[in-house]
């Protein structure tokens, strides 16, 4: 018996403390949100949100390797980011040939899909916010 159950696997966020802190350590702060998401028993996705810079880049291939290992169709969904470091880019471009047909990136914004046009071309790049349903049954 399947049922289809919506659970969220890992959530990691960092916007800084904002309360009795110097301007130096605001403008240091990190700005980012990575929300992993499992609609399905077999897709997962995650929902990148905010400044993928140089601090959220240990985070980012940490999470993107355990999805891209985790024999899940996996969607990277990069509609709320608002800059992307290159070194991001390059690993989702290495993510595909880990899980090829099988990863899918959706949504990005014209800045950041300029950057992965430039970076990765080959990049399977959709501006369908939801391909979920698609890369489940074509996983079937």
């Amino acid at each position: 018996m399947s049922t289809r159950t919506s659970t969220t696997r890992r959530i990691v966020t960092h916007t800084g403390a904002l309360s009795r802190v110097d301007a130096e350590t605001v403008a240091r702060a990190p700005r980012y949100r990575l929300d992993v998401h499992s609609p399905s028993r077999r897709c997962s996705v995650l929902r990148a949100k905010g400044d993928l810079d140089m601090t959220a880049r240990a985070e980012f291939a940490s999470t993107l390797g355990d999805l891209a290992h985790s024999g899940d169709h996996v969607v990277v969904d990069l509609s709320e980011v608002t800059f992307m470091y290159s070194e991001v880019a390059s690993m989702l471009a290495d993510a595909v040939h880990i899980r090829p047909g099988r990863f899918h990136v959706v949504a990005p914004t014209r800045q950041v899909r300029m950057l992965l046009d430039i970076l990765a071309p080959g990049l399977d790049v959709t501006a369908d916010a939801a391909p979920c349903d698609a890369g489940t049954a074509s996983a079937a």
